[in-house]
């Protein structure tokens, strides 16, 4: 159980900066969400601290049914919100 707290305390130590280059943006979409979570991820995995296993711990599952792409990013309506994207989420509103 440490070592997913360890890589979650990564994730958001590693979100603010990766948003902050996508902010231009404007609206986070379902696509960019998915852009910053690949990128938080391989900024992660390339530190070698933390596994891929864990860190999919933490990333979305593939049997979600979340919107993909071009709309804007709700988690309304979603019982569980991936931590991952939960932080990128936070980190969206945030960050200037």
């Amino acid at each position: 159980m440490e070592v997913l707290f360890a890589a979650d305390v990564a994730v958001k130590e590693a979100v603010p900066a990766v948003v902050s280059r996508h902010r231009s943006a404007g609206v986070l979409t379902w696509g960019l969400l998915q852009l910053i979570e690949a990128e938080v991820f391989a900024e992660i995995a390339a530190t070698g601290k933390h596994s891929s296993g864990i860190l999919a711990m933490l990333s979305a599952p593939v049997t979600l049914e979340y919107l993909k792409v071009g709309r804007a990013v709700s988690f309304d309506g979603h019982d569980f919100v991936p931590p991952m994207f939960g932080a990128i989420e936070q980190a969206w509103r945030h960050v200037n």
